[in-house]
């Protein structure tokens, strides 16, 4: 983080700000500014499998009218596809974070492609609810294991100034496979029925493997990653990044922003639209799409906020989730229950900025981590957005069977979590500026052990102001 606010400095007191930051034990990835061809390769056989996870992700957005004749099944059923797949990706988070750290990348999203490919071959080949629901379950595992380690791809292979822009673009190149779920996906479904879209998913999820086996390298010769303390177990492993004050500000801001799009695009955005609002199956998959079109354009702006201005990610934060507030309230207090299509895709676009500025909780926590920890503080931070998803979405599938399928009251309750996450996301913070503003000096740093680090000293006790490390910045 420190690193590309401070890329235009002077040499020496870069230098010195990097010096104290690995004292302080806030690690960054390589800083060298060379990247190799190698390096590309690997992140594009990466990005490929993030489109492939997003693509299955989202695949029974448009399906679920599908599913509930095939199946035979209510909303709250639907949402239970939906919801023990974003389960299992969140039950996953942390060991996943922890394999990703310890066995590198490479060996995770080559397994991501086989159970995803395992998963969807389920899913097409199930006439019954106990399948599919295995089959949701098995994608969400393969997915839960895709973007934490493409970000440990990252660190290890690109500088730190250019690591959130990348994390951006990885979203921004994924969502690529969101959209094709969309549009593509309603009419594929259409023309040829479930079981032959699903197979074929099935298939090209599985191809992709030897790519992914091939492209992908842990790390540069000699440029491994940090190893952590020897003889770490995962329970170690996973307490020592929870206790980083990062990790739990990346996991609230995640849980704030990120779920009401996963709930809007996953799930109920399409039966809202078609079955409340009156809007036909074409129109409904170009709005279910325009938050992934809102991500692709504005990522990489994001991510160049996220880089060189770090302050301001959590006003941004605040800002979109008001902003999502109020376009709820706007389209669901419209008079006569349909609101114009205008206003529809203003909603949409509203809430595809939530994607980007989820990924500000990824940034933080990897930038708060040493090297070895941060698979694990990722992986621990992503738990935020798809929990509040996981909630939202079981949240409104058993009002909507309470209350006659009244979607606005339905879809109302998800302000409740949105409420909720920034009470947390606020009681993070303030145990990070408690916990950071004077940390004690790193073993081995020259300062003598048992008083304060220069930069933390109070200035005096009745001063309004006082200094303040890098870590709490």
């Amino acid at each position: 983080m420190l690193a590309g606010l401070l890329s235009g400095a002077g040499g020496s007191v870069a230098g010195a700000r990097r010096q104290q930051q690995q004292q302080l034990g806030v690690g960054e990835p390589r800083a060298e500014t060379r990247i190799s061809a190698r390096a590309w390769v690997g992140w594009a056989a990466g990005a490929l499998t993030y489109v492939v996870a997003v693509f299955n992700r989202g695949s029974l957005g448009v399906a679920g009218p599908t599913a509930t004749e095939r199946l035979g099944i209510d909303a709250t059923a639907l949402s239970a596809f939906s919801a023990v797949q974003l389960g299992v990706f969140a039950a996953t988070q942390i060991p996943v974070g922890l394999f990703a750290d310890r066995y590198g990348p490479r060996r995770m999203l080559t397994l991501s492609l086989a159970v995803m490919a395992a998963g969807q071959a389920l899913v097409a080949g199930g006439d019954d609810f106990a399948t599919v629901l295995a089959g949701r379950a098995l994608l969400g595992c393969g997915d839960a294991m895709v973007m934490i380690s493409v970000l440990r791809l990252i660190a290890a292979w690109f500088p730190a100034g250019r690591t959130p822009v990348l994390a951006q673009v990885t979203v921004v190149v994924g969502t690529a496979g969101g959209l094709a779920a969309v549009p593509p996906l309603s009419a594929a479904l259409r023309a040829f029925g479930w079981e032959p879209v699903f197979y074929a998913v099935a298939l090209a999820t599985a191809v992709l493997i030897p790519v992914a086996w091939l492209g992908i390298r842990d790390a540069p010769p000699g440029g491994a990653a940090e190893p952590g303390p020897a003889g770490d177990s995962l329970r170690t492993s996973l307490a020592e990044a929870w206790r980083q004050p990062s990790t739990p500000v990346g996991l609230w801001l995640m849980f704030t922003v990120h779920f009401p799009v996963q709930v809007f695009v996953l799930l109920w955005g399409f039966p809202f639209l078609t079955e409340s609002q009156g809007v036909s199956e074409t129109t409904a998959g170009y709005v279910t799409a325009a938050p992934l079109v809102v991500t692709m354009a504005l990522g990489p702006v994001f991510g160049v906020i996220s880089g060189r201005r770090p302050r301001r990610r959590i006003p941004v934060v605040l800002s979109i989730a008001a902003a999502t507030t109020a376009a709820w309230g706007v389209v669901l207090l419209w008079p006569g229950g349909h609101a114009p299509l205008p206003v529809l895709f203003l909603l949409a676009a509203v809430l595809g900025l939530g994607n980007p500025a989820a990924v500000f909780g990824l940034d933080i926590a990897r930038s708060g981590s040493r090297a070895h920890r941060v698979g694990a503080a990722t992986g621990l931070a992503n738990i935020g957005g798809y929990t509040a998803a996981l909630l939202a979405m079981l949240l409104i599938g058993v009002t909507l069977d309470l209350t006659d399928t009244d979607y606005r009251i339905a879809l109302s309750t998800q302000l409740l979590l949105q409420a909720a996450g920034a009470g947390l996301l606020f009681r993070s913070l303030r145990r990070r500026r408690k916990l950071t503003a004077c940390r004690p000096p790193a073993p081995g740093s020259g300062w003598p052990q048992g008083r304060r680090a220069p930069s933390c000293w109070w200035r005096s006790p009745g001063s309004r102001s006082r200094a303040r490390g890098p870590a709490g910045r």
